[in-house]
């Protein structure tokens, strides 16, 4: 029986309410950032490697905000999961001993989820993985998780939101917009329209767009202006070109040709692209619609340019018309240049973070970074903080943290492409879908292995929001 005392008991030390002081920011820290609040997805959650923890090869506590926060001298309170995680993280099992990144030799070796550490702790970091322009509006409250509890239907989405946002209790259910709003910032750090746009690579459906840039744009406005309403000036990231995710993997000579639905034979290009996660048995000749050809790559690198423009268009529009500064921070020609030349993170140039799969800037989910990888995010955004209001935050050190970085440098890191199937199939696919399945599975079996005890600690808290 996998264990998961660590969820009970975290879910009656929340019913019990034992309030926890908040530290108290740094007296010399830079004023402006004094009561930072981050607005975002699963990268500035400091989610990594599948999974979302404290500490790790990656965690919440090595997240660009941290760092930024860490370096700027101000308190930046983390809703910090508790181990296994929430859930935990992938590792490297070298099955067969033979020092080669093996077929699903990428796994789960925890099971169980963690729970909130410190339950009854208002957090500033609010960014929730899976967030996107179209849900961060969405609310989540105590209620609808314990009615999926008590329904045996648990989703793993809305838990994990729920874990960040709706704790400490409160009557009312809440959203990230609602929560910024709430929590009376002076600076807000931004970076949504990821998860609007990564589906059409990883997902290999460059054509299934649902969202056009005028519908991207209306919605970033809007969210975009009620941050405003707070006073608080901003950083805002754009988006990347995600076609240069390490969940992606050239074709090379393993597929050379494909096959379309009516059966037809289609030549593959050695630099088209395929998820990390196909199907071994689909090899070598896949189904065409598993290609990401030159052409479709051109499409969703179009479609996160003209999504970009609406983001600037947003910026331009707040500081025009609310008086509110912004700092820019240019995530899409940062991550065109790591995939194009890497980024040497050592004096003599011998340590270069590349966006190869174990290249060093993503985690071994292949999506979301390294520790070494939100060090150079955190840097990116001092440096646009620096520039656009005259600050003198401190960068981070980069060649410290990746020498310490097991994931730079690291000795399975494959001399080509990583081999197809590396993750484990049942672990495998999209790395936050994969999170949520997770966090589902684990969360219901609490239900049916502590029924006793959790239903009716559960039904109290239902009863609270009924």
């Amino acid at each position: 029986m996998r264990s998961r005392n660590a969820l009970f008991v975290a879910g009656v030390a929340v019913l019990a309410s034992a309030a926890l002081p908040l530290t108290a920011s740094h007296a010399a820290g830079v004023f402006r950032l004094r009561r930072l609040v981050v607005v975002g997805d699963s990268v500035l959650a400091g989610f990594g490697n599948g999974g979302l923890t404290a500490r790790g090869q990656v965690g919440q506590r090595n997240s660009a905000p941290a760092v930024l926060a860490r370096r700027a001298g101000v308190n930046l309170p983390l809703p910090y999961m508790s181990g296994p995680g929430f859930p935990p993280p992938l590792k490297i099992v070298d099955d067969n001993a033979n020092g080669v990144l093996d077929p699903g030799e990428v796994r789960l070796v925890n099971h169980g989820i963690g729970f909130r550490r410190n339950p009854d702790r208002a957090t500033r970091n609010l960014a929730v993985p899976g967030e996107s322009v179209r849900s961060v509006t969405e609310q989540i409250g105590a209620g609808d998780v314990t009615g999926q509890f008590f329904d045996g239907e648990v989703d793993g989405r809305d838990l994990m939101k729920f874990m960040i946002l709706g704790l400490p209790l409160r009557d009312d259910p809440t959203s990230q917009i609602e929560r910024a709003r709430e929590l009376r910032p002076s600076f807000i750090l931004v970076w949504l329209g990821n998860n609007d746009v990564l589906d059409m690579a990883v997902g290999t459906r460059p054509s299934e767009q649902d969202l056009t840039a005028a519908q991207f744009g209306d919605r970033y406005r809007t969210m975009l202006g009620r941050l405003a309403d707070t006073g608080a000036d901003m950083a805002v990231v754009n988006l990347p070109d995600v076609t240069g995710v390490a969940a992606l993997r050239r074709a090379g000579d393993a597929v050379t040709s494909c096959r379309d639905a009516d059966g037809a034979i289609n030549p593959v290009a050695p630099d088209d692209l395929l998820s990390i996660d196909l199907d071994r048995d689909l090899l070598p000749q896949p189904p065409c619609n598993r290609v990401v050809n030159a052409t479709e790559q051109a499409r969703i690198r179009s479609v996160v340019v003209a999504f970009n423009a609406e983001i600037d268009a947003a910026v331009d529009q707040v500081e025009q018309n609310r008086g509110i500064t912004v700092a820019r921070i240019d995530a899409f020609t940062l991550f065109d240049t790591i995939r194009t030349t890497g980024v040497p993170v050592n004096v003599d140039g011998s340590l270069v973070v590349r966006t190869g799969y174990l290249g060093g800037f993503f985690s071994l989910d292949g999506i979301h970074p390294t520790r070494t990888g939100q060090a150079i995010m955190a840097n990116a955004t001092i440096d646009a903080i620096n520039a656009r209001f005259g600050e003198t935050i401190p960068r981070a050190d980069v060649t410290t943290v990746a020498v310490h970085d097991p994931l730079v440098g690291n000795r399975f890191r494959p001399s080509g492409e990583v081999p197809f199937g590396v993750i484990a199939e049942d672990d495998a696919g999209d790395a936050l879908e994969g999170a949520f399945r997770h966090v589902k599975a684990d969360a219901s079996d609490v239900g049916e292995d502590f029924a006793d005890k959790v239903r009716g600690a559960f039904r109290d808290l239902k009863d609270l929001f009924d």
